[in-house]
């Protein structure tokens, strides 16, 4: 049958269905996409950073939105916390700080979150609710636990307490290595050419300077003032924004306390105030431990920049408390997937800095806990050096770090008088003296940085506060040979940079240049006088 011999009133029939199903296919679409594109946005909230907080104190951790569905324009959604009991409060530091007081611009972002405790405020654990609720009214919460703790105790051990001094087999290698290497390294194309190879690297201008004062030859400033020269260069055409890795504040500040220059004070300064982990930088930037290092160098910073008479920061104890989240991270949430030896040694470094200025009592126990669980998990007896963690689980093995890290045991070792601190850190520094490449400017400077602590904390800490010394001889540090680290140590005590102990040559209970010349007589051959 032809179209043309239909009725009419069929063809008419036949036209409104198709245009219905025509309308409804059309209306099916436009919902469609009108549907997608209106799509409430669903979302998850993470969370990462440390979990425990001593009475008193204050942590940060942090959590961020995460899209399930829709899109990330999101702004005006209003975080909120609960289920903080008293005594704890909790704010979100960068809504004042960066955006909008009270809401977040976007979902997706780590939001730094502070928790203060009082000193009455109860041990024990409280799970916090962190809420996130869009301008859409989609609210989503997930539960962070936060472990209130007393103030920690050194942990006593089974052992010997306060031993006789004992010779460290590798201290005349130290010191001739020291110096033989130092000038190999001090020449116009090393340090007077400052790169992430160079002895400028992990601080050469500190190093030279410290071998000028152990040594009292000034012929080291020299080769300080190279390193200096080419490192300040650097800083000063970065304004200070150099990476956070390479920031090596101590030799700058020395630099300015030897000679008041003040291109020196000019670069701290800009160290300090620009460095991108020195003043007050976006705590999520910190907060996770893979920062640490440059954590710790922001911390030393500000140190160094408040040693030559400079104004504290006065957000130094926000980076101190968030570097305790990193060990906490490291060695009691154990949230990291390894801890790198030489990296909880430098962050040990700016913390005991730190409590050289306030002796707070967190830290001791904190440094303990660190070495002790370093050496139970990453000391491999087959190299006598410890173990470094690639993300895929391998591992390799390198003494070249082992001078960055024995300074940490003599520390413990001066700090408890134990034992086993000294023997574990004389494994760590003899193996590190006998195998370290120094022929690299880098490792050479890796080395010496601050090693030469090892060998004065390793004799403070041979004998109890209050007791006269055991030992007394001119050879300070018992290390069966008198020179210019005995002279440096009994100047140490003598101005009181360190503890009047071994110092105390004529038994007075004083440490005086009296005991200082005494010693320097001693280098020169005469005999080592004891007498009163």
């Amino acid at each position: 049958m032809s179209v043309s011999s239909l009725p009419l009133q069929n063809l008419g029939a036949r036209a409104i269905a198709c245009r219905g199903r025509l309308a409804a296919m059309l209306f099916l679409f436009v919902f469609m996409c009108l549907g997608a594109s209106a799509q409430v946005t669903d979302f998850a909230i993470d969370t990462q950073g440390p979990h425990h907080v001593v009475q008193g104190h204050y942590m940060f951790f942090s959590v961020s939105g995460r899209v399930l569905a829709g899109t990330d324009n999101e702004s005006g959604t209003v975080p909120s916390l609960s289920g903080l009991p008293a005594g704890i409060t909790g704010e979100f530091v960068d809504l004042p700080r960066y955006c909008c007081g009270t809401f977040l611009y976007r979902l997706v972002g780590d939001n730094p979150i502070k928790i203060s405790t009082s000193s009455s405020t109860p041990t024990g654990a409280y799970p916090v609710q962190v809420t996130y609720r869009t301008a859409e009214g989609v609210q989503r919460s997930t539960t962070y636990t936060i472990y209130v703790d007393p103030l920690p105790s050194l942990i006593q051990k089974t052992g010997v307490y306060f031993p006789s001094n004992a010779p460290l087999a590798s201290a005349t290698q130290w010191s001739t290595d020291m110096l033989t290497y130092g000038h190999e390294h001090c020449t116009a194309l090393d340090a007077g050419q400052y790169s992430q190879f160079s002895v400028g690297y992990y601080d050469g201008t500190r190093i030279y300077y410290q071998i000028a004062d152990l040594t009292g030859d000034s012929s080291w400033n020299t080769c300080a003032g190279m390193v200096y020269a080419s490192y300040s260069s650097y800083v000063i055409g970065a304004n200070g924004q150099i990476p956070g890795y390479q920031v090596f504040p101590q030799g700058i500040a020395m630099r300015y306390q030897r000679t008041g220059e003040a291109t020196a004070l000019q670069t701290l300064n800009s160290m300090e105030t620009n460095g991108l982990y020195s003043y007050w930088p976006d705590p999520p930037s910190i907060i996770d431990w893979s920062r640490s290092r440059e954590l710790s160098y922001g911390i030393e910073t500000n140190l160094a920049y408040q040693s030559v008479g400079q104004p504290a920061n006065p957000h130094l104890q926000d980076l101190i408390e968030i570097q305790l989240g990193h060990f906490d991270q490291w060695f009691m949430s154990k949230s990291t997937p390894y801890r790198q030896p030489f990296m909880v040694a430098l962050a040990g470094e700016a913390l005991i800095q730190y409590w050289d200025q306030t002796h707070d009592a967190r830290i001791p126990p904190i440094l303990q806990m660190a070495a002790d669980q370093i050496w139970a998990e990453s000391w491999d007896t087959s190299c006598n050096c410890f173990r470094y963690y690639d993300d895929d689980g391998t591992f390799t093995r390198s003494q070249d770090l082992n001078l960055l890290i024995a300074p940490l045991y003599g520390w413990l070792f001066q700090q408890t008088g134990f034992q086993g601190y000294r023997d574990q850190g004389d494994q760590i520094f003899n193996s590190g003296v006998t195998g370290a490449w120094l022929d690299g400017g880098k490792q050479y400077a890796q080395n010496y940085r601050w090693s030469a602590k090892y060998l004065q904390w390793r004799v403070l800490g041979a004998q109890p506060a209050g007791q006269p010394s055991p030992l007394v001889s001119c050879d300070l540090n018992a290390d069966g040979h008198v020179n210019v680290l005995d002279v440096q140590l009994a100047t140490n005590q003598a101005l009181g940079t360190a503890a009047c102990s071994t110092g105390d040559l004529n038994g007075d209970g004083q440490c005086t240049i009296v005991d200082v010349m005494r010693v320097v007589s001693a280098t020169l051959g005469a005999t080592c006088s004891t007498a009163p």
